[in-house]
């Protein structure tokens, strides 16, 4: 491999280096490398840090979780310790784990209402399908409960 010398960075000593590992600032070691870094991430939280500027890290944090969470009109189903709330009612309510393929059915259509009463276990899709009237022909085979 080809050496070339080169000049730390920081303290102006000449060295040997490997051609493929030049680059703009290079250092006769890595504590001359640290000593630079320091200075240079000093220098970029006294100026350019978001954390440091008014509104700072929290307000960019709030920012992007309020693009990440939903917008809140309702349209997704809430979660208990990592789990769906109308599954883990379910299974509360019949006292053993969801089996696969097992689907909750929320009975008034209210993804938000996750009383006992409003849901019931069915054992496939194709039941809760079959609960839906998706497949029978009723005004062009749209179930009427979704509209």
């Amino acid at each position: 491999m080809a050496q070339a010398t080169v000049k730390c960075h920081l303290c102006g000593r000449s060295f040997q280096k490997s051609q493929h590992e030049i680059s703009e600032h290079n250092f006769c070691c890595f504590a001359h490398f640290q000593q630079w870094n320091r200075k240079r991430l000093a220098e970029y939280n006294r100026t350019e840090n978001p954390a440091n500027k008014p509104g700072g890290l929290l307000s960019s944090r709030k920012k992007h979780h309020a693009k990440l969470s939903g917008t809140g009109k309702g349209k997704t189903y809430r979660k208990f310790y990592g789990k769906h709330e109308h599954r883990a009612v379910a299974e509360a309510m019949i006292g053993r784990p969801l089996r696969p393929g097992e689907i909750v059915h929320h009975k008034d259509g209210n993804i938000l209402n996750n009383d006992p009463v409003n849901l019931e276990v069915l054992s496939s899709q194709s039941e809760h399908c079959r609960v839906h009237g998706f497949g029978k022909k009723k005004g062009g085979g749209v179930d009427e409960h979704f509209q």
